[in-house]
């Protein structure tokens, strides 16, 4: 009741859930990037081959553009 806010970072798919992480104050790209590197790829490799990564391409920095880029 007195306001705020939460911003997490979570995947889901018809396999299954995969991890919810909590953020912190404020995303930026390197706080993204790492959880990217740690949640997205512990998320895909637990739900196998009927994960498909989707964004909403909010987070367009370059060091986020080229770790996708690298992991693809």
């Amino acid at each position: 009741h007195g306001g705020g806010s939460v911003m997490v970072w979570g995947c889901t798919s018809a396999a299954g859930t995969g991890e919810l992480q909590v953020i912190e104050g404020t995303m930026n790209a390197n706080m993204h990037c790492d959880i990217l590197k740690q949640s997205m790829i512990l998320s895909l490799r637990r739900l196998g081959r009927r994960a498909v990564f989707q964004d909403d391409n909010k987070h367009t920095s370059k060091m986020t553009t080229a770790l996708l880029k690298k992991l693809r």
